[in-house]
């Protein structure tokens, strides 16, 4: 039988992958150099293709996880997918084959980003939960950090070498095999139909307009750079991970805070997320980029254990991992929506940064309505809370 420490380093494994699909940010201008014939909203697609095909698998794999297929059966798929199809990119010089490797690579991380979660749902719950969520979010992004920096470091050598570390998805594969025990199941869970309330829905399409809003950050981050001349891949490499470090601090700090404040964290975080935009927006040194990323990341690791605290709530444990694969699913729509949504802007206003002065605006603006209607907020959730 798997100790508790055991299970839980296999699930904190999962978690050190989910976001791997910041790895290659560092190198998106690199790329967009080595296709010079290709417009910057397609190159966007390497980055933002992925999320699209996140969508459908993380919701059949919520869906199917514990019930048709075992979640570590689901999750062998997914790292197996993560790290081939990751890493294949290297060998490619066909943009649109590589779009397909991307394709397959965002499958497999679906499966990732919704079992990580659905996993500490079905193991935990009270106080331990909201802890492990946390340190979730810590794990995630030191992940994000490391891929990242690897990223823009290999992209510094050349631009295809920046898939290279996708490879560290078969550490996880090794954990999950051989670490992972399958939850537990109960017949009368098994036996009830998977029913989600509105609010679960509404809790995801929210923070797929987060993400959404967030995503010209990451992709326009080395063009901002390198075009002005602030640094290279290796030096976007650097301020990108200061995003992951941000939102480590976060993820360290949430179980004890989320106590004190519970659900008033969410404009906290949208404040935060604002700061940052701001210090990005104006920036005209690393230093700053770095701080502003810093802050965008800490309000963006806060909320999303928050939004997942929430699913928690409102979701009754039949449908834990269904509730996760929405809101990661609707994460990723947001992800695959900013390729287009950056290209709206830029026709308004051809800025590279202008994209973030909106985030900054938006933000503050759902500040101040979050803040506004939090009474009937709270009401709406407690409502839609599953009895026993």
């Amino acid at each position: 039988m798997e100790s508790k420490k055991t299970v839980a380093i296999a699930i904190m494994s999962v978690f050190f992958i989910a976001m791997g699909v910041g790895t290659i940010t560092p190198a998106i201008q690199d790329i967009a150099e080595a296709f010079p014939h290709l417009s910057f909203s397609t190159i966007l697609l390497v980055f933002t293709l992925p999320s699209l095909f996140i969508i459908p698998s993380s919701i059949l794999a919520g869906v199917a996880a514990g019930s048709k297929i075992k979640y570590r059966t689901l999750l062998i798929w997914g790292t197996l997918l993560f790290s081939l199809a990751g890493v294949v990119p290297i060998f490619m010089s066909n943009f649109t084959t590589i779009l397909v490797a991307r394709a397959l690579f965002g499958i497999g991380l679906g499966i990732i980003a919704a079992l990580g979660n659905a996993l500490v749902l079905a193991f935990y719950e009270g106080q331990e939960r909201a802890n492990m969520l946390g340190l979730g979010g810590v794990m995630m992004n030191i992940g994000g950090i490391v891929l990242q920096l690897l990223g823009g470091f290999f992209s510094s050598i050349r631009w295809n070498l920046a898939f290279l570390p996708h490879l560290i998805g078969l550490i996880t594969l090794i954990m999950v095999t051989f670490m992972l025990p399958e939850p537990e199941k109960r017949e009368e869970i098994i036996a009830k139909k998977v029913t989600l309330p509105w609010s679960v829905y509404l809790i995801a399409i929210i923070f797929g307009v987060i993400t959404m809003l967030n995503y010209p950050t990451g992709a326009n981050m080395s063009t901002i750079i390198i075009t002005g001349n602030l640094g290279d891949a290796a030096s976007a490499g650097i301020v990108l991970s200061l995003f992951t470090v941000g939102g480590m601090v976060a993820g360290a700090v949430f179980g004890k805070l989320y106590q004190k404040i519970a659900l008033f964290s969410i404009p906290v975080g949208f404040a935060v997320m604002a700061a940052g935009a701001g210090l990005v927006y104006y920036a005209n040194s690393l230093s700053i980029l770095a701080l502003g990323n810093a802050f965008i990341g800490m309000g963006f690791g806060w909320l999303m254990p928050v939004f997942m605290m929430m699913v928690g709530i409102v979701t009754s444990p039949e449908a834990y991992a269904t509730a996760s694969g929405i809101l990661m699913a609707f994460m990723n729509l947001g992800g695959f929506l900013s390729t287009y949504y950056i290209a709206m802007l830029l026709r308004v206003n051809s800025a590279i940064r202008f994209p973030i002065f909106v985030e900054m605006v938006a933000l503050l603006i759902g500040t101040l309505i979050y803040l506004i209607l939090s009474g009937s907020i709270h009401r709406s959730l407690l409502r839609d809370e599953p009895t026993a």
